[in-house]
């Protein structure tokens, strides 16, 4: 009956030991097998140990291991005392001790996971924050140089407004994915109204561009009316003047260069070159 016994306290303790050890446990019934499992368990904890923490084994694990080797060490006196109920209360000591330092490592395992993919999920997104950061520096520069209307808008106190919460947001590990989205959104909205305004500004100088040449070609058409040129193409020539300059107030510029093609073509035939001055 005491070997039976034996037997089913190795059975519910196995799981807490390596495969090895159960398959002995499993195959033997005799009590001192006992101290072989506890032994050969205690040599496993220590080379875990060694191999994790070296020589800063944590405070609590070591109290725990220590009383598990306490327990090994009294499996031995009482097997050889033939106290075979105190021998089953040494050995299910030193296996709960060696099953909670099994326990406590395997969460700090999965600690250091979870702690290992945060830290590079928060990498990411502060390596991501600092191009959108950079980004930013180099339109409100851009922006400042050209006097671009996004200069005077509050946009850019906006984003830097973002940036700084989101920075503040990773280092208590809140989840910064709006505020970042939110930024890229306002990025976006920047660049835009810069392409707006420098596009305005580039159609406002070829508008100017182009009422100065007319101006020019206009004083040229009247100089040559009463020098014998067909009063035709003179005519011809004129109309298309008109043409362009109400193109140009609609600041429809390029259907005011498709004209003034037809209006080189007049001019050539008339014998006006043209070079704005």
């Amino acid at each position: 009956m005491k070997k039976l016994a034996l037997f089913t306290i190795i059975v519910l303790v196995f799981g807490t030991i390596s495969p090895s050890l159960a398959n002995n446990a499993y195959a033997q019934t005799d009590p001192n097998i006992l101290l072989r499992i506890a032994i050969q368990a205690d040599k496993q904890v220590v080379n875990q140990l060694n191999n994790i923490y070296s020589n800063q084994v944590p405070k609590n694990i070591e109290i725990l291991y220590d009383e598990g080797h306490t327990a090994v060490n009294s499996l031995d006196e009482s097997l050889s005392n033939n106290d075979i109920e105190k021998a089953k209360r040494d050995f299910l000591l030193a296996m709960n001790s060696f099953m909670q330092i099994s326990r406590i490592i395997s969460q700090s395992s999965e600690n250091v996971v979870v702690k290992t993919t945060l830290d590079i999920s928060n990498q990411k997104i502060s390596n991501e924050l600092d191009r959108l950061e950079k980004y930013v520096e180099k339109l409100e520069s851009i922006s400042k140089k050209h006097n671009d209307v996004a200069q005077n808008s509050d946009k850019f106190p906006t984003a830097y407004s973002l940036i700084k919460e989101i920075r503040n947001q990773i280092s208590t590990g809140e989840n910064p994915s709006e505020n970042i989205n939110e930024l890229k959104i306002l990025v976006d909205s920047i660049k835009n109204d810069m392409r707006k305004s420098a596009a305005e500004k580039q159609s406002t100088a070829i508008k100017r561009f182009f009422e100065r040449l007319i101006d020019q070609i206009d004083q040229k058409v009247i100089q040559v009316k009463d020098s014998g040129v067909d009063q035709t193409e003179i005519d011809k020539a004129k109309g298309l003047i008109l043409e362009i300059r109400e193109l140009l107030s609609k600041n429809q510029i390029n259907s005011a260069k498709i004209v003034y093609s037809e209006l080189k073509v007049v001019l050539k035939n008339i014998g006006i070159s043209v070079r704005i001055t």
